[in-house]
């Protein structure tokens, strides 16, 4: 599937390491509201992309728990 961040193109990833998480918040979306934390890089503090804490939408509860990634951060 094809994933865009704030940024631009983003890929899903189950797992990711070395990252700070922010507070959660709640953002609207394309595909509706998801409750997320921002992800930084745990050594430059760069911006990495978030993590999906909640999909408030039925259809993208599979998102739930999975890390969004920014291309151009990595």
């Amino acid at each position: 599937q094809s994933f865009n961040g704030f940024a631009g193109k983003a890929a899903l990833f189950g797992f990711t390491s070395h990252v700070t998480l922010s507070a959660p918040t709640t953002r609207l979306m394309y595909t509706g509201a998801h409750t997320i934390q921002e992800l930084s890089c745990a050594r430059c503090c760069a911006y990495l992309g978030w993590k999906i804490l909640r999909a408030h939408e039925w259809s993208e509860k599979w998102k739930e728990g999975r890390f969004l990634l920014e291309l151009e951060a990595l």
